[in-house]
């Protein structure tokens, strides 16, 4: 066998095996579209590293919306909280206010004093000495209840209350027809929160019972609690779902504490929300110094009384 003969026996089997795997022209389009993956690559890490830099994060990975925080859009005022920046809502009855108004001669004052008393329907007797105004409360009788329809309207006075839309609030603060308010002290306790979180503040019962039998995270409403307007917000959009979800639940507040959970909002306990029952027991407080910011007077709530 000659050099020539030779050289075609050893070139055959390489060009053989060449083309029984990838064409020439077929090995460089494959090469081409790796390095324009590589350079596509290498841009998107550049846009996405600049982006992370210089965007807002939930721009770029969306927050579900019970983290995000809200504000009064109406606040004109950005000083310290004062009296005017609580909007209070008192749980009443057309048949009780007549006699329960009396409890807020002990701390309303209508010159600087904001909010209302929500009733079931217009009070058969009004007196000028009744100083807090009231308001009818609306689109409660189409919810299912199992203990007390009056449970469900008391609890959506919080949504009735952010609805009205009334400028410079900042604070909801619930409570019953027979709660005493304390305001100073009590604007002394929401100034050291920032009303644009989200904020449920109250306290426990002073009843171990109770406790035990609804929950120990629970602010109850005799005693009241403060929400924040950023809650507020958030539990107005949940609100009447919630509502329906808790049918069954026996109070008010029990229904307020489920809902601000269902959103992921736990109480922020404050010492000087009480739920007294008399006041020989306030009494007894007070002597050994104790701050108070609500105390429930009589342990027991408007809806207690006949359903209209």
């Amino acid at each position: 066998m000659n050099y020539t003969g030779l050289k075609l026996c050893y070139e055959s089997p390489l060009k053989a095996s060449r083309l029984s795997f990838i064409p020439e022209r077929l090995g460089d389009t494959v090469v081409l579209f790796i390095r324009f993956g590589i350079v596509v690559c290498l841009v998107a890490s550049i846009s996405l590293a600049l982006h992370s830099a210089f965007a807002k994060p939930d721009r770029w990975f969306p927050l579900p919306d019970h983290i995000h925080t809200a504000k009064n859009t109406s606040v004109i005022d950005s000083g310290p909280t004062n009296i005017s920046h609580i909007l209070f809502g008192i749980g009443g009855s057309s048949n009780t206010w007549h006699d329960r108004s009396n409890y807020s001669k002990l701390w309303w004052n209508p010159n600087t004093t904001r909010g209302f008393v929500w009733l079931d329907k217009k009070p058969k007797i009004l007196r000028d000495d009744m100083l807090v105004p009231y308001q009818i409360s609306k689109g409660w009788r189409r919810f299912k209840y199992v203990h007390s329809a009056s449970a469900v309207r008391i609890a959506r006075i919080v949504y009735e209350s952010f609805k009205l839309g009334l400028p410079n609030v900042r604070w909801f603060v619930m409570g019953d027809d027979d709660t005493v308010f304390f305001t100073e002290n009590l604007v002394t306790v929401l100034g050291k929160y920032d009303h644009n979180q989200m904020y449920y503040i109250g306290g426990s019962s002073e009843s171990v019972e109770q406790d035990l039998m609804h929950s120990y995270d629970m602010a109850f409403g005799g005693g009241g609690f403060a929400i924040s307007y950023a809650l507020a917000a958030q539990l107005a959009k949940i609100m009447d779902g919630c509502l329906s979800r808790y049918y069954y639940f026996y109070g008010s507040d029990q229904r307020v504490w489920a809902c601000v959970n269902e959103i992921g909002v736990p109480l922020t306990r404050e010492g000087g929300f009480h739920q007294v029952y008399s006041f020989s027991t306030c009494y007894f407080c007070v002597f050994f110094g104790t701050n108070y910011t609500l105390i429930h007077i009589l342990g027991q709530s408007p809806f207690d009384s006949p359903p209209a």
